[in-house]
């Protein structure tokens, strides 16, 4: 084997594959958007039965415990919802000098963009394709510690919640 001879594909290859891995990327960012949506209707339901059951309470049944559990409810599912909120608000910075990131190609217009993609390199392309498949990782990481800390706090909100509604709506 010369110097010359490597096992690395070459560039077109290597950004096919890119393509691939951003796509990916791209998939998890969209599947971590829609769990939020679920997350954010069972919430809803949450905070409209709890405000229902309270409303149609009998005034004897809204005990310091009444109140206790529907604070620490109620609470728990506002914050999964603040958690949704911020799993889903976008994320504008991307590399620098991209020819591939949405914001950084509106910021130029349409002749600088088209001249500037025509003249680079595949090596260029490549680099530009690894750095956005890196910061989409990025976000897709940021995106599911949110939704992550949405779910365990909407989880936590159900005991809370189901202990508020058996104390406000007696038989």
């Amino acid at each position: 084997m010369t110097g010359k001879e490597t096992n690395r594909p070459d560039t077109q290859q290597r950004i096919a594959t890119a393509q691939w891995i951003l796509e990916r990327n791209l998939a998890w960012i969209a599947a971590a958007e829609v769990k939020v949506g679920v997350i954010v209707a069972i919430d809803t339901a949450l905070l409209g039965g709890l405000a229902t059951a309270f409303a149609t309470s009998d005034c004897t049944a809204r005990t310091g415990y009444a109140y206790f559990f529907i604070l620490v409810a109620a609470a728990a599912t506002v914050l999964g919802l603040v958690c949704a909120a911020m799993s889903v608000l976008p994320r504008l910075k991307g590399p620098k000098d991209s020819l591939l990131f949405f914001g950084r190609i509106a910021a130029q217009d349409a002749t600088s963009y088209g001249a500037r993609f025509r003249q680079a390199t595949d090596e260029q392309l490549l680099t530009d394709w690894t750095d956005q498949i890196h910061r989409n990782a990025e976000i897709a990481r940021n995106k599911y510690q949110w939704v992550s800390r949405s779910m365990y706090s909407s989880f936590i909100a159900v005991i809370p919640w189901i202990i508020a509604i058996c104390l406000l709506v007696k038989p």
